[in-house]
């Protein structure tokens, strides 16, 4: 994956300006044995003498080979709006051939205008983008010297392996200050927050609107469960969602604490699974209240179709919902006469 050294590039090399060599004012930063440097670099040069996985191939068709595309194409167009940063530093291993020195005094990194001088073994799809935009911009660049394949390689395996990406919690929340959510997400995120902080909300307490918790509602878990009945609800205004889920709710956290204390409604697919049967359970309770939506009518209805049937997929936490459906929907058939 990481070896051979020798190769000319096929794309061409960024006019030489009176110099062979660029050169960049850089940090010398010491973390243990490790050292490298940083820099902030211009875009269109770093794609112009960076390669993916091995010297041997032309930067390009490595860049299309190991690569998505459409994520680069996505990148290439969030630089060339105008409105693009890219802040987080893009991590190099400075091959031989680009014979990269430090300047102690001058604080300054220089390398040869060489094609594939530097292996990425961080952010290579930044680089594809960059290579794909029309426009260029400085940003910020680690570069490691004289590695060998091996300690590359080891490298590209820690920086890929360690990181843990951003919890999906924290990116929703996120979206919701940057205000990019689509309307159906805001909305959903409206009445999560009103199911977290109204004095009358059947989960008070049991939401969890940063992280993942035990025993609470994420956003995640909350946003999926919801989209199981989106078509149901797509016309309502989130107040009135929130009124007919909250009865809804209320009702089967009633029914279950009275027909086992196993059952837990905050575990992730029994939530999932309670909320896609809404619909179903709304028109029969309806029917068999006489148009009485109260928490009430929901938890009597609960309890009357649940009672005697083995509880076991409600009482376990599940991988999938699928099985608490099932017994909810198996509970829902009418009774035969015979």
């Amino acid at each position: 994956m990481f070896g051979a050294r020798s190769m000319s590039d096929a794309t061409p090399e960024r006019p030489n300006e009176a110099t062979d060599r660029y050169s960049y004012t850089a940090v010398l930063i010491t973390q243990g044995r490790h050292k490298f440097y940083s820099l902030a670099m211009p875009s269109d040069v770093l794609a112009q003498h960076s390669f993916v996985v091995t010297r041997q191939e032309d930067r390009v068709a490595g860049f299309q080979r190991y690569l998505d595309p459409k994520r680069a194409a996505e990148i290439a167009a969030y630089i060339d709006s105008g409105l693009g940063t890219i802040p987080t530093a893009i991590i190099l291993s400075a091959q031989e051939d680009c014979r990269l020195e430090y300047n102690g005094k001058n604080r300054t990194v220089s390398f040869e205008k060489v094609g594939n001088a530097f292996l990425i073994i961080d952010g290579q799809h930044r680089v594809y983008g960059f290579h794909l935009a029309e426009s260029s911009l400085r940003v910020p660049v680690i570069i490691y010297n004289g590695l060998d394949t091996s300690e590359e390689a080891q490298l590209f395996i820690d920086v890929n392996t360690k990181q843990k990406p951003v919890p999906s919690e924290l990116l929703l929340d996120i979206k919701k200050l940057a205000k990019t959510q689509g309307a159906s997400e805001k909305v959903v995120g409206y009445i999560f927050d009103l199911f977290d902080s109204e004095p009358g909300s059947a989960l008070l307490g049991k939401m969890s609107a940063f992280e993942k918790a035990n025993d609470k509602i994420s956003r995640v878990t909350f946003n999926a469960a919801l989209k199981t009945i989106a078509p149901f609800i797509a016309e309502a205004s989130a107040e009135k969602i929130y009124s007919e889920l909250n009865s809804y709710y209320a009702g089967a956290i009633s029914a279950f604490l009275k027909l086992d204390n196993d059952i837990n409604i905050c575990h992730p697919m029994t939530f999932r699974a309670v909320t896609s049967t809404f619909p179903e359970v709304r028109e029969k309770t309806s029917y068999t209240s006489g148009g009485d939506l109260s928490s009430r009518s929901y938890s009597k209805y609960f309890q009357s179709i649940l009672a005697g049937k083995k509880l076991t997929p409600l009482k376990s936490r599940q991988k999938s919902s699928t099985p608490i459906q099932n017994l909810l929907k198996e509970a829902m058939k009418p009774k035969s006469l015979m």
